[in-house]
């Protein structure tokens, strides 16, 4: 007999969320709401550069042409040219036979999760870092453990008691973030290495994010990425660098991310051949960015100049009003990256802030949203912020923090 329709559950074994976790959140709600009665607000959350005045990249056209009508190869690594450009890009410290490409960043750590785990294993990632990581973990049935970076006002370091304590014998890699989002803290080589040591004596892979490596605020004790990718410096284990154009080249629209790939010759071997079973299943990558990726690296400063310039001048301008105003909170130390996160005092509730401050016109993110524990109150701005936009924005938010943080 058939099931009455009313009684069907199509998606009841979804790895999506249920219905009532896709509502929008409080502070998406409010600033909506905001912008339904005015006109204009101040949005200091933006972190696509296409919606800025950045500078973009100049195409050449008669390059672009022929690379949209040049004949079509399948490659299920990525076409040879376009990995000898990020090869070239890194100062060829990894070898074009060791990068694999994909459409994102995002679909790299989805394949790389269905490269090394099965249903029901676990990765580890330190947090507070960007959400999207429990997203792409929960997709591919994939359970994410999490351990707290160790916060010592606003500088951050790898927790390794914690990292020890928490994986076991399901768990199959650490993704790590550096420089991280939002804090802008950056892996120092030491913890690096003791990172890479730690995965390679437990047979764990380590998957390093690098896409802010490029964007270095100017008190940052590291030196400027992209000449060493975490990859390049290992011969043990198996260590995964990620990259790509969306942040390398401010083109989050034409989608190439890539994957290079470290560590022990024969398992790095052997991740690359099972690798290219699953991409080639896809072939998601087009082929005319493919083509375009030695050109669009080759001219990545005339972005990237800018940007580095803009987050450098906002940053100083954030701390600068901090320490020159009569304000009720901090702003934390950044390494690197497009984010500076502002601490409030201990007892404030970081969401209610930030849906009381888009009630009033200045959209943030707050801390809550990436891993914050609730005695770690915070409120996220977008370097990349137009800079009269920020500074209007951080004046008015100061207000509003004045009367949010006394009520």
């Amino acid at each position: 007999m058939p099931i009455p329709e009313s009684s069907l559950s199509y998606f009841v074994h979804s790895r999506t969320p249920s219905l009532d976790d896709l509502e929008p959140n409080a502070c998406h709600a409010a600033w909506r709401a905001f912008c339904q009665r005015h006109e204009t607000g101040f949005d200091l959350s933006g972190s696509n550069p296409t919606q800025t005045t950045l500078p973009r990249l100049a195409v050449d056209m008669d390059i672009c042409a022929r690379a949209v009508e040049a004949r079509y190869e399948a490659s299920s690594q990525g076409l040879q040219e376009a990995r000898e450009a990020i090869s070239a890009f890194y100062e060829h410290r990894v070898s074009a036979e060791h990068i694999q490409l994909f459409a994102s960043t995002s679909e790299a750590i989805g394949a790389l999760l269905k490269l090394l785990c099965a249903p029901g294993d676990e990765v580890v990632t330190c947090i507070p870092t960007y959400p999207l990581l429990d997203c792409l973990t929960s997709l591919e049935s994939v359970n994410l453990r999490e351990i707290q970076l160790q916060d010592c006002a606003g500088i951050w370091n790898i927790d390794f008691w914690a990292l020890d304590q928490v994986c076991n014998e399901k768990t199959r890699a650490i993704l790590a973030v550096s420089p991280n989002n939002p804090t802008g803290h950056c892996i120092s080589c030491d913890e690096i290495d003791k990172l890479a040591s730690f995965c390679a004596s437990r047979g764990i892979a380590l998957i390093v994010d690098e896409v802010f490596a490029c964007y270095m605020l100017e008190d940052s004790p590291l030196e400027p990425a992209p000449a060493q990718p975490a990859c390049a410096r290992f011969d043990r284990g198996l260590v995964i660098s990620l990259s790509g154009l969306s942040k390398v080249c401010g083109l989050p629209q034409h989608k190439l991310g890539w994957g290079c790939f470290g560590g022990d010759p024969q398992i790095v071997e052997e991740a690359m051949q099972r690798l290219n079973f699953i991409t080639d299943s896809t072939l998601s990558v087009s082929g005319w960015v493919q083509r375009m990726a030695p050109y669009f690296l080759s001219s990545r400063r005339q972005f990237a100049d800018g940007c580095i310039a803009r987050i450098r001048r906002n940053y100083r301008m954030i701390r600068d009003y901090a320490t020159s105003h009569d304000v009720q909170w901090t702003v934390d130390r950044a390494d690197g990256g497009w984010s500076v996160c502002v601490r409030l005092p201990g007892w404030a509730d970081d969401e209610s802030v930030a849906a009381f401050l888009a009630q009033n016109g200045v959209r943030v993110f707050p801390g809550s949203f990436f891993g914050y524990r609730s005695t770690q109150p915070t409120l996220v701005v977008s370097l990349i912020t137009e800079p009269e936009i920020l500074d209007a924005g951080i004046e008015r938010m100061a207000e509003l923090l004045a009367i949010a943080l006394n009520a």
